[in-house]
């Protein structure tokens, strides 16, 4: 693989929010931590409660009556309901609940984040994909498509670390991989702090006779206030961008919106 950073060799068409891709690999995002530990620790402390009242009910039971007046096996004890010493009280809730909005239509993303597909993009049946990918099937070729419109969120990375981690990632495979000078922008609405952007281009090698694919395509991301960051990555073959491109631009242009 050839990469390099700089303006693309075959810059498509300007427009909207960035222009500028690959068709995308399996993608797995950076995981959490895991709970494992706190989850033994929670169900070994419910445990402890069980025998500890358990231990109790022995005791009332078994122990005999004193001159001071500890009651006997004999005598009627009511013990405290269990629940109202060991049951936690319910946490207050650390985030409003998402409200919809006048653009929140098409499909959910999360977050409050919505997008509608264009005509004749079909959802990745791919269920091993993280985020919401659409694709572009080419005419004629079961199986193939002309482009991709993929979605993703996370926590763990701000919007230019998560646009540089998407394009870094999936060209690892890739041939020629020409990878535009990114930049932040002007957030289009007061619900995002960060924008990030960047375009592409790269060529997939074709099977054994077959010629290979040229992509061209873009990277958006947006990081919100409360620190989750929404990307876009986008794409079409060279010969259908002049033609299907204002279809991305208008998907892209959807979820900008929902914000």
């Amino acid at each position: 693989m050839s990469q390099q950073y700089g303006p693309p060799q075959q810059p498509p068409a300007q427009g909207g929010w960035g222009s500028g891709g690959y068709p995308p690999p399996q993608f797995r995002p950076a995981g959490r931590r895991s709970n494992r530990r706190t989850q033994w620790i929670v169900m070994g402390g419910a445990a402890l409660a069980v025998v500890l009242i358990a231990a109790g009910v022995v005791l009332l039971v078994t122990t005999g009556g004193e001159k001071d007046g500890t009651p006997s096996a004999t005598d009627t004890v009511t013990p405290e309901p269990v629940g109202t010493m060991y049951t936690p009280p319910t946490p207050e809730p650390t985030e409003a609940p998402v409200t919809k909005g006048p653009y929140d239509t098409g499909v959910e993303v999360g977050g409050g984040v919505w997008f509608t597909p264009a005509k004749g993009w079909v959802k990745d049946s791919d269920k091993k994909r993280s985020g919401l990918n659409y694709l572009l099937p080419e005419p004629g070729r079961p199986g193939a498509i002309d482009g991709f419109f993929w979605i993703r969120q996370t926590k763990l990375m701000g919007a230019k670390a998560f646009a540089e981690h998407l394009v870094d990632v999936e060209s690892n495979n890739l041939q020629h991989v020409v990878i535009g000078k990114g930049s932040y922008r002007p957030c289009p609405n007061k619900a995002l702090k960060l924008c990030y952007a960047t375009n592409y281009s790269a060529v997939v090698p074709g099977a054994k006779g077959k010629k290979p694919v040229v992509f061209s395509g873009f990277v958006q991301a947006f990081e919100d206030h409360k620190g989750l960051t929404t990307a876009t990555d986008a794409a079409l073959q060279r010969e259908v961008w002049p033609v299907r491109k204002q279809e991305i631009l208008n998907m892209n242009g959807t979820l900008v919106r929902s914000f």
